[in-house]
C-alpha cells in the first residue's frame, strides 16, 4: 500500500531544476474559493545543487509569483520534496488572484468577465481587465509541469496566460 502523503501549511519543498539548481516555495494556505487547492509561493532565488537549505532564510526571500496547485501529485511524481518547515508563512490574507470566465487562452486580454478575489473570500466580479488587476496571480489550479515551467521561464507552460 502506498504511503499517506500528508502536507501542512507551512512546509518548504524544494525543486531541483534541471540538475542545475534549486528554487524553493512553501504551501502557505488553503484556498476554498479555488476548488479548496493549495496556495504556494515560489520564492526568487535560486541555489547551487549542493545547497543544504536553510529554511528561515529561504523563507526570508522575495516572493517570485503565487500559485495554485496539486501539492500531493507533485510529490508523488518526484517533482518536489519537502525540506522543512516555516511558522513564517508571509501574509496570506493579502494574495490577490484574478480569472476570467470567457474566451479563450489566446485572447484573454479581450475578455470582458473578469473577477478577482482574495484566499477564501468571495469573487468580485469587474468586467474589463483593470491597471488595479493587471498584476494579480492567475488564479487557475496549475498542475505542477505549469509551477516548473514558470520556475523556470517565468510564464506558465501556456505563455498566452500572462
Amino acid at each position: 500500500m502506498a504511503k499517506r502523503i500528508v502536507t501542512k501549511i507551512g512546509y518548504v519543498f524544494c525543486v531541483e531544476v534541471d540538475n542545475q539548481y534549486k528554487c524553493f516555495f512553501q504551501y502557505v494556505a488553503n484556498d476554498l474559493t479555488q476548488l479548496n487547492s493549495s496556495v504556494i509561493r515560489v520564492f526568487k532565488m535560486h541555489y547551487s545543487m549542493d545547497y543544504v537549505p536553510d529554511i528561515e532564510k529561504i523563507v526570508q526571500d522575495e516572493v517570485s509569483f503565487y500559485a495554485h496547485t496539486i501539492l500531493k501529485l507533485g510529490i508523488q511524481d518526484g517533482v518536489w520534496y519537502k525540506v522543512g518547515k516555516s511558522k513564517n508563512v508571509g501574509e496570506p490574507d493579502k494574495i490577490m488572484f484574478k480569472l476570467f470566465s470567457e474566451g479563450n487562452f489566446n485572447n484573454m486580454t479581450k475578455s470582458f468577465r473578469w473577477y478577482y478575489w482574495q484566499i477564501n473570500q468571495k469573487r468580485v466580479f469587474v468586467g474589463e481587465q483593470t491597471d488595479e488587476i493587471r498584476d494579480y496571480n492567475l488564479g487557475w489550479v496549475f498542475p505542477y509541469n505549469s509551477i516548473i515551467c514558470k520556475i523556470k521561464t517565468g510564464h506558465f507552460a501556456i505563455r498566452e496566460l500572462e
